[in-house]
């Protein structure tokens, strides 16, 4: 079971992807993926109110767009912008433009978790299986993870798209 690690190193956070793998010594964590420096954007105003989707994109669009506009970003062609952070709304993914023009995988800490590609794609990529119990657990678990705050009616629609 893989789940988010923060480390701080100087004076910086970053988030990492980590697995813990049973040796003989007892449990170790093994970073799978590194997934960016956390930056903190604190919330300006309150989330308004969310609108349904028709597929799992919309909804989580639905979930996303509030959340990163109460944090400061703006409507720009196809793209939420703040500063050097671009969030594509076509692709779900979250960059933040480097000083030598290259995009950068970005990570921005919300309050119970971290908004991030991955976390966006994770979430989409959730597979159903035969357990409906761990796979609500899981799922709820991956909204956690992405700090997207979703209310009771709009998980169970969610969970019927997938």
């Amino acid at each position: 079971m893989a789940y988010i690690r923060t480390k701080k190193i100087g004076k910086n956070k970053y988030a990492y992807l980590v697995e813990i793998v049973s040796t003989d010594k007892g449990p170790r964590q093994k970073v799978k993926q590194y997934l960016g420096r956390i930056h903190e954007l604190k919330k300006n105003n309150e989330i308004s109110e969310i609108r349904e989707g028709n597929s799992k994109e919309s909804i989580l669009l639905n979930l996303i767009i509030p959340e990163l506009k109460s944090r400061g970003f703006k409507d720009k062609k196809n793209n939420l912008v703040y500063k050097n952070f671009i969030f594509n709304s076509e692709k779900i993914t979250l960059t933040k433009k480097s000083k030598n023009k290259t995009n950068k995988e970005a990570v921005i800490s919300s309050e119970e978790g971290y908004l991030s590609t991955f976390t966006f794609q994770r979430i989409l990529n959730f597979q159903k299986t035969k357990n409906l119990n761990q796979d609500a657990h899981q799922l709820a678990k991956y909204f956690l993870e992405a700090g997207l705050q979703i209310n009771q009616e709009l998980f169970v629609k969610f969970y019927q798209k997938l």
